[in-house]
């Protein structure tokens, strides 16, 4: 039987030979390089594992559940919108709302405060991911609730229709087609501007 395949394959004209090898080259490199890929999102360690407890670098940790970039001058409430800072830790349920609905609850809030809370600018985002770990790509000692999601920003999308702007905070990566009527969690700025 193994010589009547082989005298089969022996049958075939050079040509053919050729393009059954270049096929599985292709198999080959293409099944390579999707290994080689799922390797990057390996790379980098869980935020969690990466901070050591009390290790708020690049943050100074402020009373009532605040904390200013050292750099940026950005004062954030820890916690995600809807949530207490208590302790140490976030407690309570997230919001989940549209653009305009947190757009809205921040209203609300500022009035109640006496404060002015804005969603954060795509920018302003940048300046709380890390680079050395994910999921998500920020301090955990700093923020020590957020999930790995998209979270709204205060940046409408350039594109035609009703776009926003997200940051997702498993790697930081900003995304400006995102339907405002998605239901999204979202941090929140204190406007020192005014």
């Amino acid at each position: 039987m193994r010589g009547v395949a082989l005298s089969a394959q022996c049958a075939q004209t050079p040509q053919e030979n050729l393009m059954r090898s270049g096929f599985t080259l292709l198999a080959v490199a293409v099944i390579g390089l999707a290994l080689a890929s799922c390797g990057r999102y390996r790379d980098k360690p869980s935020c969690q594992d990466t901070f050591a407890a009390g290790d708020t670098q690049g943050f100074v940790i402020l009373e009532g559940g605040l904390a200013r970039g050292a750099q940026s001058g950005l004062t954030w409430y820890r916690c995600n919108a809807g949530q207490q800072f208590r302790g140490d830790s976030c407690h309570g349920e997230s919001l989940l709302l549209n653009l305009q609905e947190a757009r809205a609850f921040l209203s609300e809030v500022s009035a109640a405060s006496g404060k002015t809370w804005r969603l954060p600018t795509v920018d302003e985002m940048k300046t709380i991911r890390v680079d050395q770990c994910e999921n998500p790509a920020v301090n955990p000692q700093v923020f020590p609730a957020l999930y790995s999601d998209s979270y709204w920003n205060h940046d409408l999308s350039g594109h035609a229709g009703p776009l926003g702007c997200s940051t997702n905070t498993f790697n930081g990566v900003s995304f400006c087609r995102e339907f405002v009527e998605h239901k999204r969690p979202f941090l929140m700025v204190l406007d020192e501007s005014r």
